[in-house]
């Protein structure tokens, strides 16, 4: 691992859509620290504990983000923002000048208010686009809270036990 690169998904742990109610203490300063990661190193990992991403990007995965390309992002790129004191990693739809990007979970049915380039923090690289098939299980998943549970405890039922 070169040198100033850093694993921090142990240090940053934040919800990627405010699914939990209240922010402890520690949530802000987990967030300057992603930042600062990316500000000198360059790049982060960062485990996903929300799932507005699903089918995508599932809970518990490890997204390599980094902070080079960020304002060239655009539709079908996904990104890191920063919004209400909580990180947030969704898929551009569009692109508009200032630059600022109008961004939605793959799962939910309504886009972001629109992200600036001061909420910015990386681009995650990586991650596949969405073929036919993701789309129409994204469309499923977004009208289903119900077949969202199922989904995932099937998945966590398939997965080999963590240590």
């Amino acid at each position: 691992m070169p040198k100033g690169r850093m694993d921090m998904q142990w240090a940053v742990r934040s919800r990627v859509e405010g699914g939990e109610p209240g922010l402890s203490p520690s949530d802000g300063l987990k967030i300057e620290l992603a930042a600062e990661v990316l500000r000198s190193a360059g790049e982060l990992r960062l485990r996903v504990t929300g799932t507005s991403m699903l089918p995508a990007i599932w809970p518990g995965e490890v997204l390599l983000i980094r902070r080079d390309g960020a304002l060239q992002a655009g539709p079908g790129d996904v990104i890191l923002f920063e919004r209400d004191g909580r990180l947030c990693a969704h898929r551009v739809v569009r692109r508009m000048e200032g630059p600022v990007w109008i961004t939605r979970g793959d799962r939910l049915m309504h886009d972001d208010a629109p992200v600036s380039g001061d909420e910015l923090l990386g681009r995650v690289v990586g991650v596949p686009r969405q073929t036919v098939a993701q789309r129409a299980v994204a469309f499923v998943l977004a009208r289903s809270w119900l077949v969202t549970r199922v989904a995932l405890r099937l998945r966590r039922l398939g997965s080999p036990p963590r240590h």
